[in-house]
């Protein structure tokens, strides 16, 4: 029996280059053997896909646009489009400064999920102001339905428990069915704080009724720099 395809994207960029090296080693051990694994680079010139090739790796260039959020979704809109053309089955997206337990995919896959996240922390690493990357739906003050971060008091219930249902996970480490991507590409909004992932997430959720899973056995570091000191946020 052949096992499902996977194709591993990895947006990347420049200022990203501190972990690059540990990346390409720790995925060396990633054990699913029916996979491809793709480098996206938003660099603002050619410089650093052209490293990236030197190193050997697959490795694709998107324009910038006007900042790292607009980046970020033409690379994984660039990433999509392989997906779907190349008839894979899956597409993992897992970020450039994540770092998974080596049968990552075979984890999630086993759940036979439409869209399942590993865990990781967010936040300032320096500081040790860590937050679980992981939204839970919750009543606003106007009677709406809305979505927030965990409450400190909450994380426990999130770490080691199993399979738990979100509001949405990161797309640092997130396996994803073909179908979800065939009705749902990735957004930029101009002005909105909310990455491309947050639109992705509610679009699937509210429109096309997908359940988001957050695998909280498959725990990831993630060795995040400092997103306040990204220029064009």
């Amino acid at each position: 029996m052949k096992l499902p395809s996977v194709l591993i994207f990895t947006p990347i960029y420049d200022k990203k280059d501190y972990c690059l090296k540990e990346f390409i080693e720790w995925n060396k051990k990633l054990t699913y053997p029916n996979k491809r694994h793709i480098f996206i680079d938003n660099s603002e010139n050619l410089n650093y896909v052209n490293k990236l090739r030197r190193l050997g790796l697959e490795a694709y260039h998107v324009d910038r646009g006007g900042s790292s959020r607009e980046g970020l979704a033409r690379s994984q809109n660039f990433a999509r489009k392989i997906c779907l053309d190349g008839g894979y089955d899956y597409l993992f997206s897992l970020e450039s400064d994540i770092f998974c337990p080596p049968n990552i995919i075979e984890k999630l896959m086993y759940h036979q999920l439409n869209i399942v996240t590993g865990l990781y922390m967010l936040g300032d690493r320096a500081l040790e102001q860590r937050v679980p990357c992981i939204t839970i739906d919750e009543k606003t003050d106007k009677g709406t339905m809305g979505s927030r971060l965990l409450h400190p008091e909450e994380y426990m219930d999130y770490f080691q428990k199993g399979l738990k249902v979100v509001a949405a996970g990161g797309m640092g480490c997130c396996l994803m069915y073909r179908k979800v991507l065939e009705n749902t590409g990735f957004t930029y909004v101009p002005g909105h704080r909310g990455h491309s992932d947050v639109f992705f997430f509610m679009e699937q959720r509210r429109r096309h009724r997908q359940i988001i899973c957050v695998d909280t056995d498959a725990f990831c570091d993630h060795k995040n720099s400092n997103w306040n000191e990204v220029r064009d946020r």
